[in-house]
């Protein structure tokens, strides 16, 4: 005779196991503004919240024009490996964007009790449709929600429980596991390509978590909406070591070059440790170029030696610059030019961002810090507009004074789309699109497009990078010898920079060059 109620408790054991999900739109992992648009015009939900003639207009002249450089990159499910990883119970982890079709074949198999939803803003319609199905399908299995989305106050509905900061923390509390068990680094794979005048680069490199959250605490940052000012590094540098080697290892075991992307919005904050780490990797088995976010103060805690003379090398740094016109606190007293010089004529790329639309700006003085931004001579240049994170400070002012726009998840936080009330730019598109297109014509134009990469570049000191550089600079040169001067109105001068630039593309650029990393909290 079968003992049912054996049975069940037995099936009930069996289904153990969480499953790691993400819900994103891979259109918005790219720099090509008509892209990212196309991918929001297939939500035709959306449509009613914006300007859907002017939309189309803009990716129509986009499209007419063409662009010269893009570039795209995939972070994969790297909040699901850092909680998997992290965790004792049993855990499978999907690294492609969630679909209604795959999360009922995934629960078909009856092994899950628990379904993790990594949910980025961009991808929040497709969190709802799943966890409605979950709830009415699978009553039995539990919804979780992580990242940016948890913090959109409809998740608490949605989700039968919400993760937040570390994320791990939460998920072991609601697996009966111990909250205060050492957290593991851990590297995931990202990937990336790159097109130039219609050249096309592929790269695969590791992202890395070695600390959590921001000591600065700006108000428009999802760090900040997560961790509030705390700031930890709870790994070793030996771990760190360990962690860089075995991402080498799997990503890519045969190459004597890597790239590691620090997933945090204050890399290298802990000084100790990074100088450690910068120590114990000297002699690291390959060279690994470090792509990584920090601020003007932190950084000139380093000496050169430290940040370039070994094995594991910084090689290009993000310094959020924001707004010069009024200095958020991680930049006060630093003297930004003085500092992008010393970098950069150590071959150190740095990239500032600027974001537009604080409450300080208008259609006019922007542009003045359009200005400050390029005297600063940065290798790369990041602007977009202000968004509304969810929890942030700002997202909270904004609500409370209700300055925030009534518009779904996906347009808070979309290129370009104002979301909030402002005395200067009109909501939705109208204004702040067409605005940061101009800024980038002003930053990008003519042969500024890895122009300024080539020059650092070239200032690089690493003697594995020496053939290629000198390959470059014969050849301009050669190629400056055989040109008509009397040919151009400059001389040929912009005829050499753009063959040089073009030489450096083809033989020495790698990803590393640019700034375009997963931070693990603000996704």
């Amino acid at each position: 005779m079968i003992n049912y109620s054996a049975l069940e408790e037995v099936l009930s054991k069996m289904k153990n196991e969480v499953l790691f999900t993400i819900a994103k739109d891979p259109s918005y992992d790219t720099v090509n503004d008509a892209d990212r648009l196309e991918g929001l015009m297939k939500k035709r939900e959306l449509e009613p919240y914006y300007d859907n003639n002017f939309v189309e207009d803009f990716v129509a002249a986009k499209r007419r024009t063409g662009v010269d450089f893009s570039f795209n990159w995939s972070a994969r499910n790297a909040p699901g490996e850092w909680m998997s990883q992290n965790i004792r119970t049993p855990s499978s982890v999907i690294d492609e964007p969630i679909s209604l079709g795959e999360i009922e074949a995934q629960l078909s198999s009856s092994r899950f009790s628990h379904v993790v939803i990594a949910t980025y803003l961009s991808g929040y319609s497709t969190f709802r449709e799943i966890s409605r199905y979950v709830h009415r399908a699978h009553p039995d299995v539990k919804v979780v929600a992580a990242s940016v989305g948890a913090l959109i106050p409809e998740s608490q509905e949605l989700a039968d429980y919400l993760v937040k900061g570390d994320l791990v923390g939460d998920l072991r509390d609601i697996l009966g596991e111990r909250r205060e068990d050492a957290l593991k680094p851990v590297t995931m794979r990202s990937d990336s390509e790159t097109i130039y005048k219609g050249q096309h680069k592929k790269a695969s490199y590791g992202i890395l978590a070695s600390s959590l959250g921001c000591m600065y605490g700006c108000d428009f940052c999802p760090s900040t909406a997560q961790f509030g000012t705390s700031y930890s590094a709870p790994f070793s540098a030996e771990q760190i070591r360990g962690a860089i080697i075995q991402s080498h290892d799997q990503i890519a075991p045969d190459d004597k070059e890597f790239t590691i992307s620090i997933a945090e919005p204050q890399g290298l904050g802990n000084i100790k440790l990074w100088k450690s780490i910068f120590e114990v990797c000297r002699n690291l088995p390959f060279v690994c170029n470090l792509i990584s976010t920090t601020s003007s103060k932190v950084i000139q805690g380093y000496t050169l030696d430290e940040l370039t003379g070994g094995n594991l090398r910084l090689a290009t740094v993000n310094i959020g610059v924001e707004s010069q016109l009024k200095v958020y606190r991680k930049n006060q007293g630093a003297e930004l030019k003085r500092v992008y010089d010393w970098l950069q004529n150590a071959g150190i790329n740095v990239a500032s961002t600027l974001i537009l639309g604080l409450d300080w700006h208008d259609q006019e003085n922007v542009w003045e810090e359009v200005r400050l931004l390029k005297a600063l001579e940065s290798s790369i240049n990041i602007v977009a507009s202000l968004e509304m994170q969810p929890n942030t400070p700002l997202y909270n002012q904004y609500k409370r004074q209700g300055r925030l726009l009534d518009v779904p998840p996906e347009l808070l936080s979309f290129y370009g789309y104002q979301a909030f009330l402002h005395p200067n730019f009109r909501q939705g598109f109208n204004d702040m699109l067409p605005l940061l297109d101009d800024i980038k014509g002003e930053l990008y134009g003519g042969d500024v497009t890895l122009g300024r990469n080539l020059d650092v570049f070239l200032n690089r000191k690493a003697p594995h990078e020496e053939r290629v550089r000198v390959q470059i600079s014969q050849a301009v040169q050669d190629f400056g010898r055989n040109l008509d001067p009397s040919a151009y109105h400059d001389g040929g001068t912009s005829a050499i920079r753009a063959h040089a630039t073009d030489l450096y593309f083809k033989y020495g650029f790698r990803q590393v060059d640019l700034f375009y990393p997963f931070i693990l909290s603000t996704n």
